[in-house]
């Protein structure tokens, strides 16, 4: 009996939502107990936190990156600039709508944790407005790093910034640089027509080394991983099939390179930027096969519990950097009073999971309650039932 690749891919995307949104979870998570100082040799729980915290959850972004590019050409029979706008058009109500509202609520909920701050510690109130001028209020859109300030990870190995700012709904960088490669896709679409595999190549050298135009917004990660997914779906090829011809290779490698990247996390940062980004370019493909196994084998998509949890993906991904994620830190360190590595790694553990569960709660009952609304939010993820939107 022949496979039907289209349907077990397509199962296994929505397979590895969830999986990837809890990983972006964990990686902000990750934040609130580690300072970016720490060596995979101080010790068992400092490897450990590296190893998966940072190196292994890093595949989550690049991995959506690389399905909307398959989207985003999926099913495509021509291409002119009639096709072009009628999918940008259909982006602006995925992509700009709740991009838009979930910055706007994210600064919402700056004032919240700012003013609660002040009142819980005693401290006095510090002006607010202020503080959102120094970043300028619109700009908070898009990047809300201090005008002319340069993060230490903003540097690529040339020593040039590369722009890597977010804006006022952390994940929501996402979105931004997404919309930038939408806007670029018939540069993609053209190149992958003219130039093909080595087009691929070039691209992907430039990523591994973080070479890109230097503007936030702009993103090697996003435009090479968009790229891949593309060049599958123009030229009619089945992305899952295709890695599934290279599973065990993919296994070996992605051990290995996590154990490179791992170890010279703060060593020697050409290997560590070289190696990690090597990491995400096998591992996805070894987590396609991964989720196809889960599809296929175990049935996962078929359980009610886990199928929820793929349609509040999204949701998910965007909602808990907005007081979720600081309240649910808060609570766990006052209650386990952190003051060994041992006790942060189980903080990060059970943290994630913990802010994953209550953004999942939150979407279930916007779900009940208000599925309007959510609707907007999700950029037409969730399907209002007529039902009840009628009650």
């Amino acid at each position: 009996m022949n496979k039907d690749w289209q349907k077990l891919q397509s199962g296994t995307i929505d397979c590895l939502r969830p999986i990837f949104a809890l990983m972006v979870v964990g990686l902000h998570v990750r934040q609130y107990y580690t300072d970016g100082t720490e060596s995979f040799f101080d010790g068992l729980y400092e490897a450990s936190a590296i190893s998966i915290f940072r190196v292994l959850f890093s595949v989550a972004v690049p991995a959506f990156f690389l399905i909307s590019g398959c989207l985003f050409f999926k099913k495509l029979e021509d291409w002119n600039t009639n096709v072009w706008l009628s999918k940008v058009k259909k982006r602006g109500v995925t992509l700009l709508i709740p991009y838009l509202l979930w910055n706007l609520i994210a600064i919402c909920g700056f004032f919240i944790t700012r003013t609660a701050g002040c009142l819980i510690k005693g401290n006095e109130s510090i002006n607010i407005i202020s503080v959102l001028n120094e970043r300028g209020w619109f700009r908070l859109f898009w990047d809300r790093c201090l005008y002319g300030v340069v993060r230490p990870d903003e540097i690529n190995l040339f020593g040039v910034s590369v722009g890597q700012g977010t804006p006022m709904d952390e994940p929501a960088w996402f979105l931004r640089d997404l919309m930038v490669v939408v806007l670029m896709s018939p540069i993609v679409f053209f190149m992958i027509k003219k130039a093909g595999k080595l087009f691929l190549v070039l691209v992907g050298l430039l990523y591994c080394v973080d070479l890109w135009i230097p503007y936030v917004g702009f993103s090697s990660k996003a435009f090479f991983m968009f790229s891949v997914g593309a060049w599958f779906c123009i030229n009619r090829l089945n992305m899952l099939e295709f890695f599934c011809k290279y599973s065990k290779m993919q296994l070996f490698l992605s051990i290995l390179l996590l154990i490179i990247a791992s170890v010279s996390f703060n060593g020697n940062k050409w290997i560590y930027c070289i190696s990690s980004r090597l990491f995400v370019l096998i591992a996805i493909p070894m987590f396609f096969n991964i989720g196809a196994w889960l599809v296929e084998k175990q049935n996962l998509n078929c359980h009610s519990v886990y199928s929820a949890m793929s349609k509040s993906s999204f949701f998910v991904y965007m909602i808990h950097t907005i007081l979720v994620v600081d309240a649910v830190n808060w609570l766990l360190t006052w209650l386990l009073r952190p003051n060994n590595d041992a006790v942060n790694f189980i903080l990060m553990v059970s943290g994630t999971i913990l802010v994953y569960i209550i953004c999942h709660c939150i979407y279930l009952i916007m779900n009940i309650f208000m599925p309007k609304v959510l609707a907007v939010l999700t950029g037409g993820r969730v399907v209002v039932d007529k039902k009840t939107s009628e009650k």
